[in-house]
């Protein structure tokens, strides 16, 4: 599969642990990288410095949305931060192809020490959420009521530290007493159809950025119901921390 990831980098580790992954999945050719939200040009550099790092090819990296030519090479995307360079190329008319998006909330759920009906990727850029949820024809949802089980034990935290090129992510999120949900990595097994259980529902997405059952007007997707976290965990782990990245 042909890979394009749009990522809001340099905030959650999660994305890098999601980059480093498609990188090493053996299913997978990452082709490019477009980066959103807030110093898009910044977080392009962190892109680059991190597979710098890691010893790998820098694929196409875009400092905010991807140059359509560039994303028809794609087979998918993968989509985890706000929405606004989705919602921006379908507006554009840009045809997307079949596209993951780690966001939103089905159920209610507990996350970081409080109840959520809102999920950070959706509520930064509720319009955008919007225009893909209603307009993305082929569209997969990992909601946070799936992902925010994924939670790194020490075990897994560790082993992913051994790799240097993600250490300084992970240490700079852990020194402020945050755990490590792998949100992103999650979504993307998903892409490749690992470790969870999809379903169909009828969606749309409300001002306040909250993606709810609409019935009779929604627009029909696919959405993680449920994921299989300890398959999910070795499969992350086996994979990153087995790959000889350099």
């Amino acid at each position: 599969m042909r890979l394009w990831i749009d990522t809001d980098l340099g905030d959650n580790p999660d994305d890098v642990v999601a980059l480093a992954l498609a990188v090493a999945h053996p299913g997978i050719e990452l082709i490019g990288v477009s980066t959103v939200s807030g110093d898009v040009v910044a977080r392009a550099e962190m892109v680059r410095r991190f597979f710098g790092d890691l010893g790998v090819d820098v694929p196409l990296v875009y400092a905010g949305p991807a140059d359509p030519r560039a994303l028809a090479a794609a087979e998918a995307v993968l989509a985890i931060g706000p929405l606004t360079n989705l919602a921006g190329l379908l507006r554009a008319g840009v045809d997307l192809p079949p596209t993951a998006v780690m966001g939103g909330v089905i159920r209610p759920t507990t996350h970081r020490g409080e109840r959520r009906q809102l999920e950070s990727n959706f509520a930064a850029d509720p319009v955008a959420a919007a225009v893909v949820v209603d307009q993305a024809e082929d569209l997969l949802i990992v909601p946070l009521d799936v992902t925010a089980g994924f939670v790194a034990d020490k075990v897994t935290h560790d082993r992913l530290a051994s790799i240097g090129a993600v250490r300084a992510h992970l240490d700079r999120w852990s020194s402020a007493d945050n755990e490590l949900v792998l949100h992103d990595p999650l979504a993307l097994l998903a892409l490749v159809g690992e470790c969870v259980t999809i379903g169909r529902r009828q969606l749309a997405v409300t001002v306040e950025g909250r993606l709810v059952e609409v019935v009779e007007s929604g627009s029909e997707h696919d959405v993680v119901a449920h994921a299989d976290l300890a398959a999910a965990r070795s499969r992350v782990v086996d994979l990153v921390v087995g790959t000889p990245f350099g």
